[in-house]
């Protein structure tokens, strides 16, 4: 009885320690495994904690995660081939030579840990077909684990360095400052609007591979960094409001926003459904507080007013009703992640 009750455990928790590895690296979606839903999940209330997400040790927040999943993962293979050998101890595994085999448990952790590193001690060898079998697949399972893992970890670092620098590519259009209007005024102001298009649809495509990088590794909500300039809400914000800010113009009669609707369009759907997909998978806790800020609104008609009166929109109080109507559809959950991230 014994023996069954180990074997199928252990090969039970052998499947769940390779599904989640396959889940979170051959799979590489929101939805993970169970036993890692539990681990984000546990973490994400942990680091919710105002404690943490407002220390200066939110920076290992990610790199924690990233260890505990790894190490959870490795634990299960572990325990899993060692209720498995355990029963076979003396009979289908003995000591090399002619020393007894200590049947405890410890042992059958030592003998699956060194097949699972492949390190191959030696002093544990197998004696039957069954359990030579069992050693060949767990170094297979073992090397590609190792393997599988080192490739997760790369990936996410890759993505996490792309997020990062179009963070900076973001702080340097508005000249560190984060303002959406000091990127806006020179293009709205100009005699070719034009100019903008590229510019839009380069932010579009850099907010579409960030959705997917997020949306392959949930893990990265979880990097976050003392600088402001790397807040993803920061970016999303700064997206959200030149899009906001362009859809506003276009609807009231601006006329240069007028010409460049494609791109704007892009920008929006994109971060919209970034904000949409963060707020499903990380947002715990919705915020009651988003009062609408529609000073960059009228700092806007006024820039436009005084530099060209041409492009400024002809009724200033439908332009702001319209930004603000426009900023609704985005400004909870925005404040949400803000005060979820502890930006």
């Amino acid at each position: 009885m014994t023996f069954w009750v180990c074997t199928l455990a252990g090969f039970l928790l052998t499947l769940i320690g390779v599904w989640e590895t396959f889940m979170a690296v051959l799979h590489p979606r929101a939805v993970v495994g169970p036993v890692t839903t539990i681990i984000n999940r546990a973490f994400h209330c942990v680091v919710d904690a105002s404690t943490i997400k407002h220390s200066r040790w939110v920076v290992f927040t990610g790199p924690v995660l990233i260890t505990v999943q790894v190490l959870c993962w490795a634990t299960l293979l572990l325990i899993g081939v060692s209720l498995i050998v355990w029963p076979q101890l003396g009979e289908g595994i003995v000591q090399n030579g002619d020393k007894p085999i200590d049947p405890s448990f410890s042992t059958a952790i030592y003998y699956a840990g060194f097949t699972i590193t492949t390190l191959g001690v030696g002093d544990l060898v197998p004696q039957n077909v069954a359990m030579r079998m069992l050693t060949i697949t767990t170094a297979g399972l073992g090397f590609s684990y190792f393997t599988l893992v080192l490739a997760y970890v790369i990936s996410i670092y890759s993505r996490l360095a792309r997020r990062n620098q179009f963070a900076c590519e973001i702080d340097y259009r508005t000249q560190r400052t984060g303002d959406s209007l000091i990127y806006l005024k020179p293009y709205l102001v100009g005699d070719d609007p034009s100019l903008i298009h590229q510019d839009l649809y380069t932010l579009a495509s850099h907010m579409a591979e960030l959705l997917e990088s997020h949306h392959f590794y949930s893990v990265l909500h979880y990097f976050r960094f003392n600088e402001p300039r790397y807040a993803m809400s920061r970016m999303l914000r700064f997206c959200l409001e030149v899009a906001s800010l362009l859809k506003a113009l276009r609807e009231a009669g601006g006329a240069n926003a007028s010409s460049i609707s494609e791109p704007e369009e892009r920008l929006w759907h994109a971060s919209r459904q970034m904000l949409d997909d963060t707020s499903k998978h990380f947002i715990v806790h919705p915020s009651t507080d988003h009062e609408i800020d529609t000073s960059i609104a009228k700092r806007l008609y006024q820039q436009l007013q005084s530099v060209s009166p041409n492009s400024s929109p002809s009724d200033p109080a439908n332009f702001i009703a319209v930004y603000t109507e426009t900023c609704k559809l985005w400004s909870r959950d925005l404040r949400s992640l803000e005060i979820g991230s502890g930006d």
